[in-house]
């Protein structure tokens, strides 16, 4: 199974690049794409860099010049949940962009306009594998995860997000990588580990915790990628 790995931050990618062989580096468009090898699959690992717009051009990118089976876009999280810990695992059924919100048209936050767009499932075969996952320290649960260009540090902003969009947990990529993923019909997954609250000690807890959450959300990736048999995805529903 070939599968691309993206993440934002170098803390978060570089766990990967420890753990799995790489056999080769090439830089395009300013991303450095590593084709690596683990338990039988094919990978690309890159840092995608942070926000929405990094994570599309990555995304399409790795699209065009691999033949992939999915992408799984990992890496650290803001809890809208009140029952997520730092350290926690938010597996996406769906995602959506929480800073798209085009209200004088009479759309909900969210929707895309002039298109049917606004909530984006995960391939249900790698959320199913995924949940399976267990974590010695931390709980793995599956939900939605809201995505958007502002680092939220919050309460009322917290609260409106989840309230609006029943929304887990907030982040700066994963709807962007299922939107270009959907277009392109192309399954992903995305995981996400909790690092802070969204709330008004966020940043704190962000800088203390982020590679506490790193190491969580590859450790999921990583035993999932041991578990899928080699080209089972896309046969499977």
């Amino acid at each position: 199974m070939a599968v691309a790995v993206v993440s934002a931050m170098a803390e978060e990618i570089e766990l990967y690049l420890d753990t799995c062989r790489v056999d080769a580096t090439r830089d395009r468009a300013g991303l450095r794409l590593h084709e690596a090898r683990y338990r039988g699959h094919e990978l690309v690992l890159v840092k995608a860099g942070v926000g929405k717009v990094n994570a599309a051009l990555c995304t399409q990118l790795l699209i065009d010049h691999y033949a992939l089976d999915a992408v799984v876009c990992t890496g650290s999280a803001g809890a809208l949940h009140d029952g997520l810990a730092i350290g926690d695992i938010v597996v996406a059924e769906d995602c959506v962009q929480h800073d798209v919100h085009v209200e004088f048209l009479g759309l909900e936050r969210g929707a895309i306009p002039f298109s049917d767009l606004r909530f984006f499932s995960a391939a249900e075969p790698l959320v199913r594998r995924a949940q399976s996952v267990s974590l010695d320290d931390h709980t793995v649960r599956t939900g939605r995860v809201c995505t958007g260009d502002t680092f939220i540090q919050d309460e009322a902003a917290r609260r409106q997000i989840h309230e609006e969009l029943g929304g887990d947990c907030v982040e700066m990529e994963g709807a962007a990588v299922g939107q270009v993923c959907t277009l392109n019909d192309i399954p992903f997954l995305l995981v996400r580990a909790i690092s802070d609250r969204a709330d008004g000690t966020s940043d704190v807890d962000f800088r203390s915790f982020l590679e506490e959450a790193a190491q969580s959300s590859a450790q999921i990736v990583l035993r999932l990628l041991a578990a899928l048999e080699s080209g089972s995805l896309r046969s499977r529903s």
